[in-house]
């Protein structure tokens, strides 16, 4: 077998990939809540060049795909946590958003996420979203232990206008990670690059209220793997929650507008 550097490959590698241009995510629901943070925890997570923002804000969210077309329409859910950033590179200055952790539950979209787009991706169980009474939660768990949770509500439908500025919003919000793969010997690194994700987020409706999170509570233990991600995440301190938002719509992750930033 020759490998075809024009193809499509995960491992196995001796199994090419069907081509996927695009993922298309349709009627996906998004429950964000933002709180500020001090800027020096932020930059201790942030890999050189990119730097923290100017208001220091960290963004809990959660997402259920119920349809997406690189799963032959099934779907799948989603929590994470981002960081707004500024890269700083030699040629590229963008501001945005960098992709800290994301947890998801299936192995597909972990897969592609990781070794394409270097997002840090992990597997947990993350039900469906439970939405009583205007109050909407998501949340994540591995072995029965709390990872993270987010809650917004009670929720008030946004008018036209605001949905029409936060479409706006997005559309100036670049979402950035880094792409890590280890040398075989576990030291250093094989891949080592920040990556620009070409993801662009389309909102139908939406609603605001009061965002609140949760951080979990596990050890090594339990959860040799997330007890360690989890701690990390609890060296960023609420300062002031800074909004809660549900938004309905669609998004799409083009691998053409995927690159590495300079």
């Amino acid at each position: 077998m020759r490998l075809d550097p024009e193809a499509s490959y995960f491992m196995p590698v001796s199994v090419p990939q069907r081509p996927i241009k695009a993922g298309v995510f349709e009627d996906v629901t998004f429950i964000l809540a933002s709180y500020e943070t001090e800027k020096d925890a932020i930059a201790a997570l942030l890999p050189e060049p990119f730097e923290p923002d100017d208001k220091a804000i960290v963004t809990v969210y959660y997402a259920k795909c119920p349809h997406v077309n690189f799963l032959a329409g099934h779907g799948y859910n989603m929590i994470g946590v981002d960081l707004a950033t500024f890269f700083n590179g030699k040629q590229d200055q963008l501001r945005g958003s960098f992709g800290l952790v994301l947890w998801e539950d299936k192995m597909n979209p972990v897969t592609r996420g990781r070794e394409l787009l270097g997002v840090p991706k992990l597997l947990a169980e993350v039900p469906d979203f439970t939405c009583q009474g205007n109050l909407w939660h998501g949340q994540a768990s591995e072995n029965g232990n709390l990872l993270i949770d987010v809650t917004v509500g009670p929720a008030n439908e946004c008018s036209e206008e605001q949905v029409a500025a936060a479409n706006d919003s997005l559309q100036e919000n670049h979402w950035m990670c880094w792409k890590y793969i280890p040398n075989i010997d576990g030291q250093g690194a094989a891949v080592s690059q920040p990556t620009l994700i070409g993801r662009q987020v389309t909102v139908n409706k939406s609603w605001e209220g009061q965002g609140r999170f949760t951080y979990g509570s596990t050890t090594w233990e339990e959860n040799q793997w997330n007890s360690d991600i989890v701690d990390a995440l609890k060296l960023l301190p609420v300062k002031e929650y800074v909004g809660g938002v549900v938004n309905n719509g669609s998004m799409t992750i083009t691998r053409a507008l995927n690159r590495v930033l300079v």
